[in-house]
């Protein structure tokens, strides 16, 4: 029998967006920031519906603490009972952030028999949900695992048995919180992705990782659900499965629904002219990012953006460039564009007429470094240093001239950006 689901984690109820101070950011949009996580949480459940999923599974850190404010519980039962009405069961482990103590019975009051099954709380823990197909046949077998503590130094993987001969036909699905090829000293139920794949199931929904990453087909960690600072960059949201009469996972796809994402973005100026064709470029750039997000959910954009290249214009990428920029970039958004800082990682780019004609220091680096054999006597000096590279990556000959050129191309254009600045410097002296 064919069935799909969706796998949500990390959603840290509670916790606050964090660096919006860096940004400049509109102050009528506060209470953006105040629902996003909600918003997108809401995101889920409706894909959830519309796709008729058979079961959604929470994999741990539903919460950001396991002393959570009232609302956070409020918003998350409200979404549970949603999903109970659409008759979509509910499969959810606890982590580290959100332990046992996390659900009180009385909050979430959901018995045994209820579709809404919180390992531990109203299961065992470890706990195996079975789901059968119409002929009473078992179709899919769930094994899950919480935290009882935020500390779990353990390796998780001994509470974990592989498909038992009887039950061989089901599809198993592994749940888990926990932090994969990592040192066997972390404190968040450290474990090899290894190890999964010995257990033989068909697919691990794992949790703790806020990036979203696939280990492989099998072992994915679908990520946080929103990102909240700026070591969370990029799409986040949930993971969508579907799997076929058998058992083949026909589909495994990535459903982005976050609401605020937070963007590094690197821009290389060399191409740029001057200083209103870089803004040009700049501009161009950031509307390629808006316009290659298919996801209408997400409503801004926070931005780090770093310059590089080479160009004439270095001077100019001042304070006023960043925040004319800035402005202009948030107003044709209506708002959806939020910029942290623009970091110039540009470089001067060397007037040569100007180094050739030096007759000082500038000009006389210049002939240096055009006279080949001056070169290959430098090369030669510092090929000691390069022994040791070229031995270990097994160079031939051929690779060798490579990287001899590579290396002597790459000092001669340093040389000639400091001949540049050297003359640069001279003409504001003058």
């Amino acid at each position: 029998m064919s069935f799909s689901f969706i796998q949500i984690s990390d959603i840290h109820l509670g916790r606050p967006f964090s660096d919006l101070s860096k940004y400049s950011v509109d102050i009528n949009l506060k209470h953006l920031y105040k629902n996003a996580v909600e918003k997108a949480l809401n995101n889920a459940v409706d894909f959830a519906i519309g796709k008729a999923v058979d079961f959604v599974l929470i994999c741990g850190d539903t919460f950001d603490s396991n002393e959570q404010d009232f609302e956070a519980k409020i918003i998350l039962k409200e979404v549970l009972n949603k999903l109970l009405s659409a008759d979509i069961k509910v499969f959810l482990i606890c982590g580290n952030h959100d332990p046992l103590s996390s659900y009180n019975k009385l909050t979430f009051d959901f018995d045994e028999n209820s579709p809404i099954h919180i390992t531990g709380l109203n299961s065992k823990n470890p706990a195996e949900y079975t789901l059968k197909d119409k002929s009473g046949k078992n179709d899919v077998i769930i094994h899950a695992f919480s935290f009882e503590n935020n500390v779990l130094k353990e390796n998780p993987v001994k509470y974990f048995t592989p498909p038992q001969k009887e039950n061989g036909g089901a599809f198993h699905i592994g749940m888990l919180h926990c932090d994969l090829d990592c040192s066997s000293e972390s404190p968040y139920a450290p474990c090899k992705s290894a190890q999964l794949k010995d257990i033989n199931y068909n697919y691990w929904a794992l949790g703790h990782i806020h990036i979203p990453s696939v280990i492989d087909d099998k072992i994915v960690y679908s990520g946080t659900i929103q990102g909240r600072n700026t070591k969370e960059t990029g799409v986040h949201g949930i993971r969508y499965i579907k799997v076929d009469d058998n058992n083949a996972i026909a589909e495994n796809s990535f459903i982005p629904l976050d609401v605020i994402r937070y963007e590094d973005l690197c821009i290389d100026l060399s191409s740029s002219k001057d200083i209103t064709s870089a803004a040009s470029v700049i501009t161009d750039s950031v509307y390629d990012l808006i316009g290659n997000d298919k996801n209408t959910s997400c409503e801004l954009f926070l931005l780090r953006i770093y310059l590089t290249g080479m160009v004439c214009f270095y001077d100019e990428i001042n304070e006023q460039f960043f925040s004319v920029l800035s402005e202009r970039l948030n107003n044709q958004t209506q708002g959806k564009i939020c910029i942290s800082q623009i970091n110039n990682n540009t470089s001067i780019k060397a007037d040569l007429e100007a180094i050739i004609s030096d007759e000082g220091i500038a000009g006389e680096i210049y002939k240096t470094i055009q006279n080949d054999d001056n070169m290959t006597s430098f090369f030669n000096s510092v090929q000691n240093s390069l022994q040791k590279l070229v031995s270990d990556c097994n160079y031939s000959e051929e690779e060798k001239q490579k990287l001899q050129v590579e290396v002597l191309n790459s000092v001669k254009e340093n040389c000639i950006n400091i001949c540049g600045s050297i003359c640069a410097d001279e003409r504001t002296v003058d």
